[in-house]
């Protein structure tokens, strides 16, 4: 059976439409490719921030960028279907090799994507995206890890920081105090502070160091 691996890259495309979102406070995240045309591709993303029409009047006034059509969703929220030449762009470069996008993000001129790929292909990837960008970032995820960490987290815990959500120990101001979720769950103060701090540890790290990187 063939193996995959899911890689997490980073790169800055100079040559790409992409390149100019470091002049805008937007975020960029791709819903959907289709690559049935010889010379294009087409492409909706989703693009949200203050300066999204920004954004957006720049991408109608590119000359490789034709913008078909742009649906408003909400205040700075817009979905943008276009075209763009598949020459020497990252995401027809991905199609070529085979690989599932699992997701895409355009932040600060920065292209993030993570793909799942035949471990027999990440050398000739690896070598094709020093040619066409700048890299960044370029690593496996570990999903054993992810498990690991998952794993740690026990039921009790989980049930506890609900709780605690969910009666607003969280909120600014606080909506309740810690005795009374105490009271409420029959756990000593510095009990239910355990299991709250540990839950909170695990999904901050679970976030930070692996499922971050997959968004």
């Amino acid at each position: 059976m063939e193996k995959f691996s899911v890689l997490s890259i980073d790169l800055f495309h100079p040559d790409c439409w992409t390149s100019i979102t470091d002049k805008y406070e937007v975020n960029v995240k791709l819903i959907s490719q289709n690559f049935s045309d010889s010379d294009f591709f087409s492409s909706r993303v989703l693009i949200l921030g203050r300066d999204s029409k920004k954004l957006i009047n720049e991408m109608r006034n590119s000359k490789n960028v034709k913008v078909i059509k742009v649906y408003s969703m909400d205040r700075g929220a817009f979905l943008v279907d276009f075209i763009y030449p598949k020459r020497n762009a990252i995401s027809n470069l991905l199609h070529e090799i085979n690989s599932i996008v699992i997701s895409h993000r355009i932040i600060d001129g920065t292209e993030k994507w993570n793909i799942v790929v035949s471990i027999y292909s990440i050398p000739k990837i690896l070598e094709s995206l020093k040619k066409a960008s700048t890299l960044i970032n370029f690593k496996e995820i570990k999903l054993s890890e992810l498990r690991k960490l998952m794993n740690k987290l026990t039921d009790r815990n989980m049930e506890i920081l609900k709780i605690a959500y969910e009666r607003g120990l969280f909120d600014y101001p606080r909506q309740c105090k810690l005795t009374s979720i105490s009271n409420e769950t029959g756990i000593k103060p510095n009990t239910l502070l355990y299991h709250i701090r540990k839950a909170e540890k695990l999904l901050l790290e679970i976030l930070l160091d692996e499922y971050y990187s997959l968004l």
